[in-house]
């Protein structure tokens, strides 16, 4: 047996513990390795699935993907408390990497703002995703929450920078 046709074996062995339905939303979503793929395939082929629908389903997974829902707990920890604390660290490490190195305060806050803006940018676009979405009111309280809050640190971040380059 070949690498591949042990690898197709092995994943046809765990797909025959998954309900049909949960293997025809796994081969509407992506990102899979071909022999995953073709084991993927031969599962659905031998429980009954017609090559003319899963072929269909094929073509359509670019807009699958697109109408499915952004998870709201990604958005709420990830992106938000995750990413902020992170994009908090690395603006603390450039600054002092940058002062310590460099000497320049100047530079080290636009590195901060440059960083600072990644982040709010990313999460506003990610937050926007989220909006169009049904989510509980407390979940999109907490969400438009980190929302403003990483927008306050980019404002007050932009004002002393100000301050810095006016001085």
């Amino acid at each position: 047996m070949t690498d591949s046709a042990s690898l197709i074996a092995a994943a046809r062995q765990r797909f025959s513990d998954i309900d049909s339905d949960a293997l025809k939303e796994m081969w509407a979503t992506d990102g899979r390795t071909e022999w995953a793929e073709t084991a993927l395939r031969l599962e659905l082929l031998e429980r009954g699935a017609h090559t003319g629908e899963l072929d269909a389903i094929a073509l359509r997974r670019a807009d699958i993907a697109a109408s499915t829902p952004p998870s709201a707990q990604d958005t709420l920890w990830k992106y938000g408390v995750v990413g902020r604390g992170l994009t908090l660290a690395g603006v603390v490490l450039w600054v002092l990497v940058v002062h310590t190195f460099h000497g320049s305060g100047a530079l080290a806050v636009a590195g901060a703002l440059v960083v600072l803006g990644i982040y709010v940018y990313v999460l506003t676009r990610r937050t926007a995703a989220q909006k169009k979405h049904p989510l509980a009111a407390s979940a999109s309280f907490v969400i438009h929450w980190q929302l403003g809050e990483a927008w306050l640190i980019l404002i007050g971040t932009i004002i002393a920078a100000a301050f810095i380059f006016a001085g």
